[in-house]
């Protein structure tokens, strides 16, 4: 007789982003959930591979209840976390803060 041995259960969230319902493993960074769902979040300084730090602040995005908007290469998402993406209110930081880094660039590399 064999027993078969079960892995645990791996935590979820299921969240909504830009009105698309999606579940992912609790941990999940915000722009990783994004691109599960086919929404691509810009950013300069994110890679998956390395600690995010939210440094370029490209990738900022809206989340219902919080009062100030979140680097989303460093939030984790959390269940019915209700986040927006491509409001104005999103577009306006991006275009500012590509602006700022522009405009602060050495022109020489």
């Amino acid at each position: 007789m064999t027993t078969e041995i079960q892995a645990p259960a791996i935590p979820m969230a299921t969240l909504t982003i830009d009105g698309n319902e999606v579940t992912v493993p609790k941990g999940t960074l915000i722009i990783e959930a994004a691109k599960q769902v086919g929404i691509e979040i810009p950013y300069l300084c994110y890679h998956p591979r390395l600690t995010p730090f939210g440094g370029c602040r490209l990738c900022l995005v809206e989340v219902e209840k919080v009062p100030k908007m979140l680097a989303s290469c460093n939030t984790e998402v959390a269940p019915g976390m209700v986040v927006r993406t491509d409001t104005e209110r999103c577009r306006a930081q991006r275009r500012g803060t590509l602006e700022f880094i522009l405009l602060n660039h050495p022109l020489d590399c």
